[in-house]
């Protein structure tokens, strides 16, 4: 986990110099100062020579340095020169060299492990920036024709691979971003932008495997948007104290028509290829000591794969896909919220799969829809942001489940549709009622419609056998009770405060 906060941050580092700054009457010392102290705030040790000549100041060899929790490596990026220039009009003008590396060197984990070193080169062509405020209330203007970052090294242990056998590329072209600081007790800052067209371009292919892994593929129309408020903690990497202390992160993501190609080469276990497109992607997380909000969605997903054990393409689409989840973070004495959902609405495969199973039709093919949606709350039981706590809690329970609501789950498929909903409360202090779980109070309704007649042809096509059905009738029987039209079915599953099961209202336990 310690690793995968730094790489947030290290990853941070494009991301903030495509997003700056707009003032009054600032000076050119003082932006700078606004950069160091930022950077030195994120945990970065910064180091660079300074000089000022009339109202333009000059940084010179600029680098940034890291060093990531756990000895687990390090990180620097080198920024060439800087030059802040004072504008007429009160603004600051910050000039920047078209490239600049990055160096990431990380430790081995374990005995067998081997050290890597990579170098990153971030490019830019065209960049305009301006600084323009206050020193405590700040506006960064960035455009770029383009921006890039791409893999100029890398070795592990004391093999380097070149271009032909590990390759990175990212690309994107008409860039513009707004970004405001304000500077206090706290950190604030809320960030907006746009990229026209974002390409990558990945290339695996080592010496000891046989197998070469090409990824290409594209997105256009980005939008973005975050803000949040940074605390400023001497260690910026703890990021339990840094959620503690109020650090707070609100991020949200749009796309356009987007695009991807994955080709396998592989001469010992065949080649393989996968192709996929979507309409539009977004994404948005939240996070903060109230806990992680993160959710997403694709439209008009097609996704087309090919692989050498099988003798036809795989093809299948989806008209929309989407996902949300909420969690708590932090420890604490009161149950906190949660949440799960899924959405996979009109799922649709090729006839050719079809025809594996059904090759006679049997079934309908109507495009298939699933929905996951829970809440309740939970008690966490340590810092989850703390990997020590995070260790030391693997063998007791993380958390306690204290209320669980089925506010919708729903599957309609080959002619049948399941639903269900509900709410159950949980008692962690009876784990005698149902042995090593919280006692269950509550009830959830279910409903199954088709759900005969899919199984009578399952049967027919001989994918479900004659004495299993038979055993499935049965407890169909036991559960459920007729619903309101033609092969319906419906159940009441209720938990008693006395710790008794009923279906339906009858006891089963």
């Amino acid at each position: 986990m310690s690793r995968l906060r730094s790489a947030s941050l290290l990853l941070a580092i494009p991301a903030t110099l495509i997003s700056q700054t707009a003032w009054a009457d600032l000076t050119p010392a003082e932006v700078w100062g606004d950069w160091r102290e930022y950077m030195e705030n994120m945990g970065y040790t910064v180091e660079a020579e300074e000089s000022t000549s009339g109202d333009t100041l000059t940084v010179s060899d600029v680098t940034m340095r890291m060093q990531m929790p756990e000895e687990g490596g390090s990180f620097s990026m080198s920024m060439g020169t800087l030059t802040f220039v004072q504008g007429d009009n009160g603004a600051v003008e910050i000039r920047m060299p078209e490239e600049m590396p990055m160096s990431i060197d990380i430790a081995p984990e374990g005995p067998d492990d081997e050290p890597v070193s990579m170098v990153l080169t971030y490019g830019q062509s065209g960049p305009q920036l301006t600084a323009s405020g206050s020193p405590d209330a700040l506006q960064y203007d960035y455009a770029a024709e383009t921006i890039s970052l791409t893999l100029a090294g890398l070795k592990v242990g004391e093999e380097s691979y070149g271009e032909d056998q590990a390759k990175f590329s990212l690309i994107g072209t008409d860039v513009r971003s707004r970004t405001e600081m304000t500077v206090g007790d706290q950190r604030s800052y809320a960030q907006t932008g746009q990229i026209g067209n974002l390409q990558y371009d990945v290339l695996m292919n080592t010496p000891e495997e046989p197998a070469t892994v090409k990824l290409k593929g594209g997105v256009l129309l980005i939008d973005f948007a975050a803000g949040g408020d940074l605390p400023t903690l001497e260690d910026a990497a703890d990021m339990a104290a840094m959620m503690q202390a109020g650090m707070a992160m609100d991020g949200s993501f749009s796309a356009g028509a987007g695009n991807s190609e994955v080709a396998v080469s592989d001469p010992e276990n065949g080649d393989f290829g996968l192709i996929s497109s979507s309409a539009g992607t977004k994404l948005s997380v939240k996070m903060g000591p109230e806990g992680l909000h993160y959710s997403g969605g694709q439209q008009e997903i097609a996704v087309d794969i090919t692989a050498a054990e099988m003798p036809f393409p795989i093809k299948f689409s989806m008209a929309e896909t989407g996902f949300n989840l909420q969690a708590p973070l932090l420890e604490s004495d009161d149950p906190q919220d949660f949440a799960f959902g899924l959405t996979l609405n009109e799922f649709k495969m090729s006839d050719m799969i079809w025809g594996i199973f059904d090759p006679a039709g049997h079934l309908p093919r109507d495009p298939a829809s699933l929905v996951v949606d829970l809440s309740g709350k939970a008690k966490l039981l340590f810092d989850l942001m703390n990997p020590e706590a995070a260790t030391a809690q693997i063998e007791g329970e993380p958390a306690e489940l204290h209320e669980l609501s089925v506010n919708e789950l729903s599957l309609n498929a080959v002619g049948a549709a399941f639903n269900g909903t509900g709410d159950l409360t949980f008692d962690n202090d009876d784990l005698e009622t149902v042995p090593g779980f919280p006692k269950p109070v509550g009830a959830l309704d279910l409903s199954l419609v088709g759900g005969i007649a899919l199984m009578d042809k399952l049967v027919s096509m001989g994918l479900l056998p004659q004495e299993q059905a038979m055993g499935a009738r049965m407890m169909i029987g036991l559960f459920t009770v007729p619903g309101g039209g033609e092969d319906s079915l419906k159940s009441k599953i209720e938990f008693t405060e006395e710790g008794a099961i009923l279906a339906n209202g009858q006891q089963i336990k």
